[in-house]
């Protein structure tokens, strides 16, 4: 099969540092590329030059994966395309701004097919009167089989929040916590370069090494699709602890998993109690914590998830 997937333009894929889609739809590239299939990335914010491209090349499949580019559909000449967003407010309407509400009808009112990075983003779609036959689950991946695991942890009293350092996912709040450890570049200039605590920014190669050193993982945002650090730390064997809204296709039931409530995200004593607990069972579970990240490999969400869905959206014309 011929796919041909459209980025946004903005940086490489893929990326020279950190590009969370751009890192995404490289190892769609390659997964597809293992499997046989023949795949092109399209990679411009020219949107009249990805199309000129993408008609050229006729692919049999076309994902866009930029909801910015909804308009971009209309130009193309295969008929079988799918459009990702990964819009981080996108199961929140009271946080979204007057351009991802104009890109959001235009996706409801057309009639392209929308990959929802999730059950509860689907809901979204339905709620704005989207057809089901348009809409289809497809969660994201994992290159599992480049994180280095350890079972034994190395660091068993230390938690890692990996993340950009934003307002969205909060860590300002937290960083009082004495086990919470930061990685990532600052973009809210309330959390301090100097905070002795803070490791900087690390590198992809960096993190498939160090990642198995820590206890657990942090998420607290207030916004997520389907974060991929989530599926990196399992398959470097840490537990989670989640906020309600980053834990898309995860089993929650999971004893390794936890889920601070909405209302209790301000409430660092007990944040900081159950992060401590998470930390007690994940170092004695690694095994079957990595175990559980194989589900999110990109082999089996290829196989088992991806390929059916294009080939049932081929059938339907």
């Amino acid at each position: 099969m011929k796919i041909c997937i459209i980025g946004p333009g903005m940086i490489s894929i893929p990326p020279i540092g950190w590009g969370a889609v751009e890192i995404l739809i490289d190892d769609y590239r390659n997964s597809l590329e293992a499997l046989g299939h023949e795949v092109y990335i399209i990679n411009t914010k020219d949107m009249a030059l990805a199309a000129f491209i993408t008609n050229n090349l006729s692919p049999d499949f076309v994902h866009v994966q930029y909801d910015d580019y909804i308009d971009l559909a209309k130009d193309l000449v295969c008929k079988n395309v799918a459009i990702t967003s990964h819009y981080a407010y996108l199961e929140n309407k009271s946080r979204w701004n007057h351009d991802y509400n104009n890109f959001f009808i235009k996706t409801c009112l057309s009639d392209i097919n929308i990959f929802c990075l999730s059950e509860e983003i689907a809901s979204v779609y339905r709620d704005a009167c989207v057809s089901d036959d348009r809409l289809f689950v497809t969660r994201n991946g994992v290159r599992n089989d480049l994180f280095d695991f350890n079972e034994e942890c190395l660091k068993p009293n230390d938690s890692i929040y990996l993340a950009k350092i934003d307002e969205r996912k909060g860590q300002y709040k937290y960083r009082h916590i004495e086990s919470l450890w930061f990685h990532g570049g600052i973009s809210d200039n309330r959390f301090p370069d100097w905070h002795p605590r803070y490791l900087g920014e690390v590198t992809k190669q960096e993190l498939y090494k160090r990642l198995t050193q820590w206890a657990n993982l942090v998420l607290l945002s207030d916004g997520e699709a389907h974060p991929l650090v989530c599926m990196e730390a399992l398959s470097a064997g840490l537990g989670l602890v989640l906020s309600e809204c980053a834990t898309a296709n995860l089993d929650v039931k999971l004893p390794f998993i936890d889920i601070i409530p909405n209302d209790r995200l301000d409430d660092i004593e007990y944040v900081s109690g159950v992060i401590g607990r998470n930390r007690e069972k994940s170092i004695t579970m690694r095994s079957e914590i990595k175990e559980y990240s194989t589900f999110f490999s990109w082999s089996e969400t290829i196989k088992s998830n991806y390929i059916p869905i294009i080939e049932k959206i081929i059938g339907k014309k």
